[in-house]
């Protein structure tokens, strides 16, 4: 008996000592797998994507069809360089995406997702922003120098190395895939096409007398789109053409002069807030978005398998929001409401913002928004609290922030700051709402972790 309860004791502290070594190692692997502080990843996910609203500000031909397809990509690349170390089942986007080539995924034993991540927005960065002036890429080395000593003295080399190898791989392979699309490739080089020629004829888009530039990149509603399929996201037909008074038209166009000529100080301000179409002082209006997205992680602090999705989505959404729109536009090519104002109703008036190059109809600012918007709601909740503080570390463009309670408000604040500016139809941001919703619903229908069915 003595020798039964002998080993039956031995026995059971074997087992407990088993168990015990068995979760330390779990724990190790853990650590080994997400670095020492689990939170590490969504902190450099964070300081990047800073870094590009600074990065867009300084670069030449950052406008908001460049630098939402550039957010495409970067997001990208950082969910599949993420994806070893995830926690859960999550999909790989080859699966939608079959033709990029993927390095082989590493041992999750040895993998580390910070360092993945460091190395992934560090390397596809570098190609973003290749134009960029010295001090930026002074600024992105620092952040990459700053994470990489932090974390290579918490993991073993061959952790570390490997990690870092994959990261530079996947964003390589992003890239070179972002490179097949030769329209939408390095559109910062080519905003602006002196050699187009529009239509010609009543109610046509011309440039401004007052604002003579090329049109803003005419064939971009051909760059390849993320999710949609451009076709299935045309905007409606406009109304038949009429300068007679209480035409469609003419009543729209009086609306615009009525708002600008006795804009209140709140519609000011509602106006220049959203106004992000100032190349050099600054980020685009897709920007805006980044810099709401980001504050979105900052308050809530997600998991980071929640927080790349955020970004990847974000950043379809905006990019496939400004195909539809880019090709909507040239699609249809609608005049300005300063060209129809000045001949029809009042030749001395301007709008309060100076008229973008390119048609006017759908509202680019109205489709990024809805379509962005659509995205956080889906991801965050319908009712959502922020104080929108994205111009706060702008230098030249200092803006008291707004509050607002859902992501839909500040979609449709967006739009209605295109009205108040005097730059817009309404039936520009009607029309821009509306398809943008449709295409954030399309992006959030992307499902990323696979579940189990009951």
């Amino acid at each position: 008996m003595k020798t039964a309860v002998s080993i039956g004791k031995l026995t059971w502290k074997s087992l407990l000592l088993t168990a015990v070594m068995l979760c330390s190692t779990l724990y190790i692997v853990s650590c080994i797998r997400e670095g020492a502080k689990p939170k590490d990843s969504v902190q450099i996910s964070l300081d990047y994507n800073k870094f590009i609203l600074d990065a867009e500000v300084n670069t030449e031909g950052y406008r908001g069809p460049v630098a939402a397809r550039a957010y495409g990509y970067i997001g990208l690349a950082a969910y599949e360089s993420g994806l070893p170390g995830f926690n859960g089942e999550f999909i790989s986007m080859t699966t939608l995406y079959p033709m990029i080539q993927l390095p082989e995924r590493p041992d999750p034993v040895h993998f580390n997702l910070p360092a993945a991540l460091n190395a992934c927005y560090f390397t596809i960065l570098q190609q973003f922003f290749m134009s960029a002036p010295e001090n930026i890429r002074q600024n992105q080395l620092a952040i990459y120098t700053r994470w990489k000593e932090h974390l290579s003295d918490r993991m073993d080399t061959a952790t570390y190395h490997a990690s870092t190898a994959f990261g530079e791989a996947v964003a390589k392979a992003i890239y070179d895939w972002s490179e097949t699309d030769t329209i939408g490739d390095k559109g910062n080089h080519h905003n602006y096409d002196r050699a187009y020629k529009g239509p010609e004829g009543d109610g046509l888009w011309t440039t401004s007398l007052d604002f003579p530039m090329p049109p803003l990149l005419p064939s971009w509603g051909k760059v390849r789109p993320f999710v949609i399929r451009t076709e299935n996201y045309i905007a409606k037909p406009l109304p038949a053409y009429s300068t007679a008074a209480n035409s469609f038209y003419h009543t729209q166009a009086m609306e615009l002069v009525t708002l600008t000529k006795q804009i209140t100080a709140e519609n000011q301000w509602i106006a220049s807030f959203w106004n992000d179409d100032r190349p050099g002082l600054t980020f685009s209006p897709a920007g805006h978005w980044l810099a709401i997205t980001n504050q979105v992680i900052e308050k809530e602090k997600p998991s980071i398998e929640k927080t790349l999705e955020t970004y990847l989505k974000v950043g379809f959404s905006l990019s496939d929001a400004m195909v539809s729109c880019w090709n909507a536009k040239y699609l249809y090519n609608m005049e300005r409401p300063e060209s129809f104002i000045k001949r029809n109703i009042e030749k001395d008036w301007r709008p309060i913002s100076p008229t973008p190059s390119f048609p006017s109809y759908p509202s680019g600012h109205s489709i990024m928004g809805a379509a962005a918007a659509e995205v956080l709601t889906d991801l965050y909740g319908d009712q959502y609290t922020l104080m929108d503080c994205s111009h706060k570390d702008l230098q030249d463009f200092q803006i008291e922030p707004r509050t607002y309670t859902s992501f839909d408000a500040m979609a449709k604040e967006n739009a209605l700051s295109r009205m108040l500016l005097g730059v817009h139809w309404r039936m520009d941001c009607e029309e821009g709402l509306r398809l943008g919703e449709l295409i954030g619903a399309e992006v959030s229908k992307i499902q990323l972790e696979r579940r189990l069915t009951q």
